[in-house]
């Protein structure tokens, strides 16, 4: 049963590395959870996001034990920062039952439901503009980052299951553990970094920094 396994994981591997990513024609209207009537018409959802053919390159057989892991939107405290309102769209664990929805509405994009000062909200969600962090995150200004965008995937020309997040045509993330984020109140999360031309680490030139695992982050149902 462990051969099966490590041949099955290192075959979605293989199929990961052959990958096209293909825009998804007319943005939040061909996503799914259309809402086209009444007061709530206009956007997409809401869904959450998840960790999908996941790859850990320090494995024998690329297991990832976070595979299906879904989203929460972590606020940044600082207490020499108090008005500032941003954070961070990052996986955690099953274990947390609290989740964030993401919706993607006509005009403004992609937005998850924030939890802050006491209050919540959908807000824009984007990708930092430099490429060795480009960090999903929200309450970053517009000038500083790069819009998420939704795709297909396929392979030998054939679609495959499943609507993914990425930005310029890169679908790739990678995703690393991380403790104790100053202002985020010590919650355990995975960060999200999208592998784009510029995301090689800067001290090895390889594609993954250490620590980090390869995923794809797919809409939960699609």
């Amino acid at each position: 049963m462990a051969f099966l396994l490590a041949g099955l994981s290192l075959l979605a591997t293989v199929q990961a590395a052959n990958v096209k990513p293909v825009l998804v024609p007319n943005g939040c209207a061909s996503l799914p959870n259309l809402q086209q009537t009444g007061p709530a018409s206009g956007f997409a959802g809401p869904w959450n996001i998840v960790v999908d053919q996941c790859v850990n390159t320090t494995a024998i057989d690329n297991a990832c034990t976070i595979e299906g892991f879904g989203d929460m939107a972590v606020p940044i405290t600082l207490d020499d920062q108090p008005d500032v309102k941003s954070g961070f769209v990052s996986i955690v664990s099953q274990k947390l039952g609290a989740k964030s929805y993401l919706i993607c509405t006509s005009g403004i994009g992609f937005e998850a439901m924030v939890f802050y000062d006491n209050q919540n909200d959908y807000l824009p969600i984007n990708i930092t503009s430099n490429p060795a962090s480009a960090q999903l995150k929200w309450g970053q200004a517009e000038d500083e980052s790069e819009p998420v965008d939704a795709y297909y995937h396929y392979i030998d020309g054939k679609k495959q299951d499943g609507i993914f997040l990425g930005a310029n045509n890169v679908t790739s993330w990678g995703i690393q553990l991380q403790e104790n984020v100053p202002g985020t109140g010590g919650i355990p999360m995975w960060q999200l970094r999208l592998l784009g031309p510029g995301s090689e680490d800067q001290k090895t030139g390889k594609a993954l920094k250490e620590g980090e695992y390869k995923t794809f982050i797919r809409i939960d149902g699609s």
